[in-house]
């Protein structure tokens, strides 16, 4: 990855400075891209290439201030840690690197913060595109830094609209009590409307505001709410997984009985938590899936295979037995 300068008269680009690799200073490359932003070479900006390790091409990137550069080594640098994470949402040179690639969070989000929404827009989007994958439990420590009122803007910005769901979610960490009515506000427009734009991150920063009340007004106004349209139902789920994961401002088990509410009032949907509850070992629900199962109310195969998967990965012997009985059935 590096720096380079347009060559004019085409696609050709002078390396100016590397920022990760040995791309060596004033070679020329041709690099290709199908939206790399268009600017003159006095505006004191950049081409940010990077190259494909396999078939040795560059991609132009876009328009990076040339002051980002000791910003953006840095933030590769924190590929080091022991932490696995997924694949960037911004644009890198070796997908099958990217795939496992490591992360050290704690580091990684302090140089994330101060870029959000930053003046240099490729840096901006580099840092959401951080932000956006980021272990929740690691945005929640920017508290101390985030400045409410400027979170609130970006939330309340239209152009901004496919960003909000990570900035509903920082709102929530570094929000007021007030906040929390704001959303909930929000979320009673949601409601009327069937709309499930958003809930999932008002629905967790609401939680974050609230505490573990808000748990209960989520199984009232959701889970167990049989008007609610299947992505209400998706986004319920996904907010209370955010924080049962995290075992934050609500615990764990608070998280497991709503679920398990969910699975006896909504049998036929009950397959919707079995991968959480499996990957928490949270096996407190094993009588309730061994009575979904009897009772035959999953009909969705992908269901019955999350039910079935959880109740095997169990140690209890009923669970075992339920999970081959069900599997022996004739299709």
């Amino acid at each position: 990855m590096a720096l380079a300068a347009p060559v004019a008269g085409g696609q050709q680009f002078r390396i100016v400075e590397a920022v990760k690799g040995d791309a060596a200073l004033d070679t020329i490359v041709e690099a290709s891209s199908d939206h790399a932003e268009n600017f003159p070479a006095e505006a004191g900006k950049l081409s940010l290439l990077a190259r494909n390790a396999m078939s040795g091409r560059w991609t132009n990137f876009g328009a990076l201030s040339a002051g980002n550069a000791d910003w953006l080594r840095d933030l590769l640098k924190t590929n080091d840690g022991e932490a696995k994470a997924p694949p960037r949402a911004w644009p890198i040179a070796n997908p099958v690197q990217a795939a496992t690639d490591s992360t050290n969070w704690p580091r990684r989000i302090v140089l994330i913060a101060p870029r959000l929404e930053d003046g240099d827009p490729l840096a901006a989007e580099i840092a959401f595109g951080e932000l956006s994958r980021a272990p929740y439990e690691v945005s929640r420590t920017l508290k101390p830094t985030l400045d409410p009122d400027k979170v609130r803007r970006w939330v309340q910005d239209p152009a901004l609209s496919k960003r909000h769901d990570a900035y509903i979610l920082l709102l929530g960490i570094a929000g007021r009590a007030d906040d929390a009515t704001v959303l909930e506000e929000r979320l009673a427009g949601a409601r009327t409307a069937h709309d499930a734009t958003n809930v999932a991150a008002l629905l967790a920063a609401y939680i974050e505001l609230g505490g573990p009340s808000q748990v209960g007004w989520i199984e009232e106004n959701y889970l167990l709410d049989h008007g609610r349209s299947l992505p209400e139902i998706d986004a319920a789920l996904l907010a209370l997984n955010v924080h049962g994961a995290v075992g934050g401002v609500v615990s764990r088990q608070r998280v497991v009985d709503a679920y398990r509410d969910f699975i006896r009032e909504r049998k036929p949907m009950a397959g919707f938590v079995a991968t959480y509850l499996s990957d928490w070992k949270a096996w407190d629900a094993v009588p309730d899936y061994v009575e979904v199962l009897r009772s035959n109310a999953v009909k969705d195969p992908a269901g019955q295979f999350a039910i079935v998967t959880y109740l095997r990965d169990s140690s209890d012997p009923q669970a075992q037995s339920a999970a081959a009985a069900f599997t022996a059935q004739p299709n």
